[in-house]
């Protein structure tokens, strides 16, 4: 049986590593020939089992490109969407195919995914009232340690909102404790010392690095979800910015 992953960068490569190494045999598909591992255009994928969609989500047409991979491939028995996706896209693709779309974000510092993935637990969600115990058991033999939430709506939000965006809200916060203590002339780091004791104690005062948000995961992702007031991470990321310009 052949697992099939659409889209080989950096969450598509780290997935294929993975089923790799845990002896599963597997096809990387890309854009970009180059990344493509065991296929070619003229290449037939021998018995598909499971279709990993790593594609990035912001593309345009995302439904409609995973939905027209699956109409070219025979015998699938699911399909596991990987990327973050705005809330709602599973459940759109599932009404439209007839094999179970589940949806699984991945969790991770991109500098060590597969070391991260190997330690997460892999939550997995569906929409079908009743999946087949078979491809719950290929699913746990793939990543171990699983945990199926009630919906894809609930792990699409969780990706989005419990992962990258509050990720990027408590960098805002030492963001703007930041520009505080130049304005005031206060050391940052002596400052929140006055927080180390309660973090230790009770685990809510976490203090962070105030620098510049970048890569392709927390701003990016504020444009899945259709909700303005989380656009201020970006302004105060972008006044942060600016100040350590002028």
């Amino acid at each position: 049986m052949t697992d099939i992953i659409l889209g080989m960068g950096e969450v598509g490569e780290t997935i294929y590593e993975l089923l790799v190494e845990r002896n599963f045999d597997c096809v990387g598909i890309d854009i970009d020939s180059s990344k493509c591992k065991n296929f070619s255009e003229i290449s037939t994928i021998v018995n598909p089992e499971y279709l990993h969609v790593c594609l990035p989500g912001e593309i345009e047409e995302f439904e409609k490109t995973v939905l027209d991979f699956i109409t070219k491939i025979n015998d699938l028995k699911a399909v596991l969407i990987h990327s973050t996706v705005k809330p709602g896209t599973t459940k759109k693709i599932q009404e439209k195919s007839e094999i179970p779309i589940l949806y699984s974000p991945v969790r991770g510092v991109h500098r060590r995914f597969l070391e991260d993935i190997k330690k997460y637990t892999k939550f997995i969600s569906s929409d079908m009232n009743q999946l087949d115990s078979k491809i719950k058991l290929g699913l746990e033999q793939r990543f171990h340690k699983i945990n199926w939430m009630s919906t894809t709506k609930t792990a699409e939000l969780a990706k989005i909102l419990v992962d990258t965006t509050y990720y990027g809200w408590l960098i805002n916060y030492a963001q703007i404790t930041k520009m505080i203590c130049e304005k005031e002339g206060v050391d940052f780091d002596e400052m929140w010392k006055f927080a180390d004791e309660i973090h230790e104690y009770l685990g809510n005062r976490p203090k962070m690095y105030p620098g510049i948000i970048g890569g392709h995961c927390v701003i990016p992702n504020l444009s899945l979800i259709e909700y303005d007031n989380l656009e201020i991470i970006k302004k105060i990321n972008e006044t942060f910015e600016k100040s350590k310009k002028e």
